[in-house]
């Protein structure tokens, strides 16, 4: 076993126990709620995980073309949005838990979880030490507007990062995260996590 393969374990589980339970498990009218005014709903963090794990590791550890723009994905998700959802308003993630088209963001998480993988499959060790410049970060942040309007604190943020501290991050950390907090959610909702 080497270190992709602890990658992959983890990266799997979260596809293939917690997301799978949240798509299987959920119906959509509770996908799309917000159970507390200071929380974001279900359909928001499936929507951000997946933005964020096709923009990081696509442009930061696979140095390709994101997901999102290689399938055309922002048409069939009916929203306007090409960012992560960093510090969207709660008005904004209520607009986008009712627009989303929830079939494709289905769909457009399964894209996104093969070209993790086919990275991860075409990556060396050495790869992982790359760092990433601010030039970079900018680039891909702002640039390409991953990141929306309130980019500036993640370039801080991002810029030096290496491609191992993406993929463990963007691919899993954060991921994970979001599923915490998908638990929180569904329990006040009364589905249980």
């Amino acid at each position: 076993m080497n270190e992709f393969d602890l990658f992959l374990i983890r990266h799997n589980v979260l596809y293939d126990f917690w997301l799978y339970v949240v798509w299987e498990d959920v119906p959509e009218d509770l996908m799309r709620q917000r159970p507390h005014p200071q929380v974001n709903s279900l359909a928001w963090n499936l929507w951000h995980l997946t933005r964020v794990e096709d923009s990081a590791l696509t442009r930061f550890v696979g140095d390709q073309p994101q997901v999102l723009d290689a399938g055309g994905w922002l048409d069939k998700l009916g929203i306007p949005l090409r960012h992560n959802g960093f510090e969207m308003t709660l008005d904004e993630v209520d607009q986008l838990s009712q627009q989303i088209d929830l079939k494709a963001l289905r769909g457009y998480s399964n894209a996104v979880r093969k070209t993790t993988l086919e990275i991860v499959a075409g990556l060396k060790l050495a790869d992982l030490g790359e760092t990433l410049s601010r030039e970079r970060v900018e680039l891909v942040l702002i640039g390409e507007g991953l990141a929306g309007p309130r980019a500036e604190g993640l370039v801080e943020n991002y810029t030096g990062w290496s491609k191992a501290q993406c993929l463990m991050n963007h691919g899993l950390t954060h991921s994970y995260h979001h599923v915490g907090e998908m638990n929180v959610i569904s329990s006040l909702m009364g589905l249980g996590s």
